[in-house]
């Protein structure tokens, strides 16, 4: 069987990923994994260039079976990489772990799993990662750590291949304090977190999702410097803190498939109150969500979402959230 053959039924699954395709087996190892990425460039070049860096194409080309999750050549362009050259110079190591966090030993056909919020699931590394299957607007959805899959089952003769619409971020951070510490955006609310005695509270076994302000959203807050946020009373912090995460693991895919046609919903915080949730559509054709506080003017955007921890997930917004007086 010539390999080209494969780049039809590649285009076909893609406009029917609803469909389900069985794997064809190939003695001669021309329809595994590694081939059949190499054979749809269009779609999948810079994935392929992640491959070839990291060693990783002899993996795919092995028995398996495996399951790889494929970011396409756009969702490689939303994640920062413009073009190839970025790629060829970014980090091994970064790489390393991107291209890892993508690989699942056996074969995972997730349209198969309970209709069911963040499944966990382990990649081929022992890496945890979440599967979410439901149904919106009589359309069945799949997500993997809040991100969607685009076209399903895309079969070789050693796995199949899930096509992601954004690349992954690997799991890296053991808990979402840790996770706190090392953003560079966040490093005035990781001195709140300290001040306040909630560190050692985020580092536990505990699950917490985290909406929290950036450097610029603390400063426009007026807590814009090391010394003011030591300064401040430890409760007074902690009170603001409490209202910008919650405990349980929730993506803002989750606020998207559970909120009804009013495009409005609430989640109740650490504190007990409750910030406002509204699905927004975008001029690309996506939808998004606002966070909105009981004390804010405007609502707050995300921006830097499901960074995903050992304990939970990380949302960095560009505004506190605040609470009315």
């Amino acid at each position: 069987m010539k390999k080209v053959l494969y780049t039809g039924m590649l285009l076909a699954a893609l406009t029917a990923c609803n469909k389900k395709d069985e794997v064809q087996p190939d003695n001669n190892g021309n329809n595994r994994i590694n081939f059949v990425i190499a054979d749809n460039l269009f779609n999948f070049s810079y994935f392929n260039t992640a491959l070839e860096r990291t060693g990783y194409l002899k993996k795919l080309a092995g028995e398996g079976p495996f399951t790889v999750l494929v970011p396409d050549n756009i969702a490689f362009n939303r994640s920062g990489y413009g073009n190839h050259d970025a790629l060829l110079t970014e980090s091994l190591s970064i790489l390393n772990n991107m291209v890892s966090y993508h690989i699942l030993g056996g074969k995972w056909e997730f349209n198969k799993l309970p209709f069911s919020f963040n499944q966990e699931i382990r990649t081929d590394a022992g890496a945890r990662m979440f599967v979410t299957r439901w149904v919106k607007n009589a359309d069945t959805i799949l997500m993997i750590n809040g991100t969607r899959i685009t076209a399903r089952n895309l079969p070789a003769s050693n796995g199949l291949i899930q096509v992601m619409s954004e690349v992954l971020p690997p799991l890296v951070n053991k808990t979402v304090s840790d996770a706190v510490a090392a953003d560079t955006s966040l490093t005035l609310l990781n001195v709140a977190l300290q001040q306040s005695g909630m560190k050692e509270q985020l580092a536990s076994d505990e699950v917490y999702t985290l909406m929290v302000p950036s450097n610029r959203a603390l400063r426009a807050a007026g807590y814009g410097s090391i010394d003011k946020i030591n300064a401040e009373d430890p409760a007074v912090l902690r009170r603001l803190l409490s209202y910008t995460m919650f405990k349980g693991r929730k993506f803002v895919y989750d606020y998207i498939l559970t909120t009804s046609s009013t495009n409005q919903s609430e989640q109740a915080m650490l504190n007990g109150n409750n910030i406002i949730i509204k699905v927004i559509s975008k001029s690309d054709g996506t939808q998004d969500i606002t966070l909105k506080g009981t004390g804010n003017a405007q609502p707050a955007n995300i921006v830097k979402r499901n960074v995903l921890a050992g304990n939970g997930v990380l949302h960095v917004v560009d505004a506190l959230l605040k609470e009315n007086q």
